[in-house]
């Protein structure tokens, strides 16, 4: 069992990396993960055997991300912890950007359309990001295809 674990809290501390998190942030979510469980600060600092200021930054990352979430338990007064998302969703990683460029994408539009100065420079940026828009379009078509 123990190497159970191990294995994911590595395959996740990885995982994270590759998205420019920390490993902490990997490795609090594996445990959460392999666990299935509700846990607490102390507990995962127990497991991890990393200092509770790490496990505390690493919660608040995940719960940024909608990784995790924070569960009530009858009776306790403590924080439990969950891990409700999937880490390595390249869907959700898809979506995330897509929402932020068309954000950009129609906030620039804005500006071009009401900037007669800049117009010309706005314009040409604004090609470049509706690019940007399309090929995401694109990648999200075609997971929602292959993943759906």
């Amino acid at each position: 069992m123990e190497n159970a674990k191990e294995i994911i809290i590595k395959l996740f501390s990885g995982i994270a990396e590759i998205h420019g998190l920390s490993r902490s942030v990997g490795a609090v979510y594996g445990i959460l993960f392999f666990y299935e469980k509700p846990m607490t600060i102390s507990e995962i600092m127990e497991e991890l055997k990393i200092s509770k200021g790490n496990v505390s930054m690493s919660l608040r990352k995940l719960e940024e991300l909608g990784l995790i979430r924070k569960v009530w338990i009858k009776g306790e007064r403590k924080n439990y912890y969950e891990a409700v998302g999937d880490f390595s969703s390249i869907k959700d990683i898809a979506k995330k950007k897509h929402k932020l460029i068309s954000e950009s994408y129609e906030s620039l539009k804005n500006i071009a359309q009401s900037n007669k100065e800049n117009k010309e420079f706005i314009s040409k940026k604004l090609d470049k990001i509706e690019k940007m828009k399309k090929v995401s379009e694109k990648i999200l078509d075609v997971l929602n295809s292959e993943l759906s």
